[in-house]
């Protein structure tokens, strides 16, 4: 039996990374269910880990891998390469079911290869909600801050005006967050078994 491949989606600061781990915390046990962590020719931002956030590797690295067909999808946005590793397929084949973060871009080139993969929008209630967290976590400037804000507006309204993912999850509470996605995941793998 094969894999099945989420793949969450979400402006800065929504809560997506933490979402993840709670979800796999909690189904990790009874069924296969990895996160597939990405890669980027960008700086880590402080307080980010190498292997943990992304696989940081240098702009060379990234065009040797791209040439070697290391990358499933990849884009260049503002600057830095992103890109997620080939190798999400053999796990998919091998019966391990993967989490992934990806934005619209990514998103819309794996599903062309993987078009059985579930699709996950997570959002706030408004940008003051999003601004938060970045502000707390004093990883960027606050001139940073607000251009992550702009870009978040557009995916917002990219997302509204042209709806690509199959789930809209509101983040306004963590927990009842967590029971939402759960339960999405946990029913898309159990109707796999079926």
């Amino acid at each position: 039996m094969t894999g099945r491949l989420f793949i969450v989606a979400a402006p800065s600061g929504a809560g997506k990374t933490s979402l993840i781990s709670a979800v796999i915390k909690q189904l990790g046990k009874t069924y296969s269910l990895e996160r597939i962590i990405t890669y980027t020719s960008r700086k880590p931002r402080e307080g980010e880990r190498h292997g943990a956030d992304y696989h940081f590797i240098s702009h060379n690295e990234f065009w040797q891998k791209i040439n070697e067909g290391f990358f499933i999808e990849w884009s260049d946005a503002y600057g830095n390469y992103y890109g997620s590793p080939a190798s999400i397929v053999d796990e998919l084949a091998q019966g391990t079911s993967c989490i992934i973060i990806l934005d619209r871009v990514g998103t819309e080139a794996i599903q062309q290869i993987i078009e059985d993969a579930v699709l996950l929008w997570i959002y706030t209630k408004t940008l003051d909600v999003l601004r938060e967290p970045l502000v707390r976590r004093a990883r960027n400037s606050l001139e940073q801050i607000d251009e992550r804000l702009v870009i978040a507006r557009r995916e917002l309204e990219e997302e509204r005006l042209s709806p690509l993912y199959h789930h809209h999850i509101l983040n306004d509470e963590f927990e009842k967050t967590v029971k939402k996605m759960t339960k999405i995941v946990r029913n898309s793998l159990y109707s796999m078994l079926l």
